[in-house]
C-alpha cells in the first residue's frame, strides 16, 4: 500500500542513512573530492550517530561478503565494476599495498530508532545499466560503464581534473570541447567510474524507494546529490544525476492512497501520483535536475475565464543559488528570478549575489521556500544540501553561509523537518572536505535530537 507521507504525530522521526563500504571507498574516487567521503562518513561514525546492528545482521546472513557492485546477474555491461571489486579484494586477501577499507564498528549498543539512524547498505538492483537508462541517454552510459584510463596524453577524455575550473577563477582562453559527452577537464574518465556511477545511482534511488514504502521518514545520502549531470553528459564534477532517478523512482513508486467515496464499491485501492519538491540548497545552480524535471507545457497567467488549468507535473524545482556571469553554470533563463507572470511555475530560482549571509538565507526561506511549499503541498521532499557555500570553499569561493544560527544549514533542515513530509537529504558541492563534515554531521544530530556535536 502506498505511504502515508505525514509523520506529524510521531514523536521521533525515523532515519535512514545510505552507507556501504564500497560506496565510500568509490565515493573517495572522485576526483574532484578526493577523500571526501571517507573524512564525513568517519566523523559521523566516531559521534555515534549511526546504528549498524540492521546492517550486520544483513551481512551475517551473506556470509560477511562485501555489498553488491551496482549490476544484475544479466548486466553484462557492468562486468568491469564487478572485476574490479573482486580484484581490490583479492590483493587485500593477499596481503597487497590497498587503500584502507572502511570499518562497520563494533560494540555499539542498540538503541531506539529515534537516537540513531540506521544504516542501510544501497540496492545494487537499482544501480544497473537499465536503471541508469530510465533517465540517461543509452550511448552514454555505454560510454561510462566501458570507461577506463591509460597513458595517452592525447586522449581527450583523460586530461586532468581542475576543481577550480569549475568557478569564477581566472582562466586560459576557451579550450575547445573534443569529448561528445564532456568527460574531459572538470569530469575526467577516473578508473573506477564505472563502478562509481552504479553506486551512486543505487544509493540514491534506494534511499527514495525507502520513502516510497514506508520504511523511514528521512533517508541520508551524504554522497550522493550530482545535480550537474545531463541526460547525455557529464558536467560540474557530476557524472550521473542520482538526482533525476531517485525522483522518477518516488513518483513511480510513491503514489498517494485517495479515500474512498460513501458507498463505493473499491476492489483496489485507487491513488495518486505524488507531489515531489526538490529544493536544493548548493551555491551553484540545480542545472541538471532542473532541465530534466522542467514541463514544457505552457501555464497562462492569469488562467482564462472558464478554462481548465494545464495538469501540473511531478516535480517543482526551486534553486537557491550564487548567479553571476561568470559563475559556474553559465546563467540560463531557468536559472534566473521569474517574472510574476512566468508561464513555467514549477521550474523556479532564486538567485543570490556573492557571499550571502545566513540572514539572507532566513528571508528567502520565510518569504519564498516556505510559501512555495505551503502553496505546492508536497507529498515528498528531495533536499538537495551542498557545502561549498559556506566561507573557504575552493570551488564555491563567493559562499558565506553558515552552520548555525537562523537561516544556517541547521535551522533549515530544522524548518523543512517541521514540513512532516518524508525527505531524502543529499550531498553535493562541498570542497572543504572539513567544512562539508561538520556540517553534515551537525545535521545528523539535528535529525536524530543531538545538537552542538562539534
Amino acid at each position: 500500500m502506498a505511504p502515508d507521507t505525514r509523520f506529524t504525530n510521531r514523536s521521533k522521526i525515523r532515519v535512514s542513512y545510505l552507507w556501504s563500504p564500497s560506496l565510500q571507498r568509490l565515493s573517495d574516487d572522485l576526483p574532484s573530492n578526493v577523500g571526501r567521503s571517507s573524512t564525513v562518513h568517519d566523523l559521523i561514525k566516531s559521534l555515534g550517530l549511526l546504528d549498524f546492528e540492521e546492517l550486520k545482521g544483513r551481512l551475517s546472513e551473506k556470509g560477511k561478503k562485501e555489498d553488491g557492485d551496482g549490476e544484475s546477474d544479466d548486466d553484462d555491461d557492468n562486468e568491469g565494476s564487478r572485476d574490479e571489486i573482486k580484484n581490490e579484494n583479492k590483493q587485500e586477501a593477499d596481503g597487497e599495498p590497498q587503500r584502507r577499507t572502511p570499518d562497520i564498528p563494533t560494540g555499539l549498543s542498540t538503541q531506539a530508532q529515534g537516537d540513531k539512524a540506521i544504516v542501510v547498505l544501497p540496492d545494487p538492483d537499482l544501480g544497473t545499466k537499465t536503471c541508469l537508462l530510465r533517465y540517461h541517454d543509452r550511448s552514454y552510459i555505454e560510454r561510462l560503464l566501458k570507461a577506463h584510463t591509460n597513458e595517452d596524453p592525447s586522449d581527450p577524455t583523460h586530461l586532468p581534473s581542475s576543481p577550480l575550473s569549475s568557478t569564477s577563477s581566472p582562466r586560459p582562453a576557451k579550450i575547445a570541447r573534443t569529448d561528445p559527452y564532456n568527460l574531459s577537464h572538470d569530469n575526467p574518465v577516473f578508473p573506477t567510474l564505472a563502478s562509481y556511477i552504479s553506486h551512486i545511482a543505487a544509493a540514491t534511488s534506494t534511499a527514495c524507494r525507502l520513502l516510497a514504502t514506508d520504511e523511514t521518514d528521512w533517508a541520508v545520502c551524504w554522497d550522493g546529490g550530482r545535480h550537474h549531470a545531463k541526460r547525455k553528459e557529464a558536467g560540474g564534477f557530476c557524472y550521473v544525476n542520482d538526482l533525476v532517478l531517485g525522483g522518477l523512482l518516488l513518483a513511480r513508486e510513491g503514489r498517494i492512497p485517495l479515500h474512498s467515496k460513501e458507498g463505493e464499491d473499491v476492489k483496489r485501492q485507487r491513488t495518486r501520483a505524488p507531489r515531489i519538491f526538490y529544493l536544493d540548497m548548493d551555491l551553484h545552480y540545480s542545472d541538471g535536475v532542473s532541465a530534466a524535471f522542467h514541463s514544457p507545457t505552457v501555464y497562462p497567467y492569469p488562467l482564462e475565464e472558464g478554462a481548465n488549468p494545464p495538469k501540473p507535473p511531478n516535480v517543482l524545482t526551486l534553486s537557491v543559488h550564487h548567479s553571476s556571469p561568470i559563475f559556474f553554470p553559465p546563467p540560463t533563463p531557468l536559472s534566473l528570478l521569474p517574472s510574476p507572470g512566468t508561464e513555467s511555475p514549477f521550474s523556479l530560482s532564486i538567485p543570490l549575489s556573492a557571499y550571502p549571509s545566513r540572514q539572507t538565507y532566513a528571508k528567502v526561506f520565510n518569504q519564498c521556500i516556505q510559501p512555495i511549499r505551503e502553496a505546492w503541498d508536497p507529498d515528498y521532499v528531495i533536499l538537495q544540501l551542498g557545502t561549498d557555500g559556506l566561507p573557504g570553499d575552493r570551488v564555491g569561493q563567493y559562499g558565506n553561509w553558515s552552520v548555525e544560527g537562523e537561516g544556517g544549514i541547521k535551522w533549515v533542515v530544522e524548518r523543512v523537518k517541521e514540513w512532516g513530509k518524508k525527505v531524502c537529504v543529499t550531498g553535493g558541492g562541498g570542497y572543504r572536505h572539513d567544512n562539508a563534515a561538520r556540517a553534515w554531521a551537525e545535521v545528523m544530530g539535528v535529525l536524530v535530537s543531538h545538537y552542538s556535536l562539534i
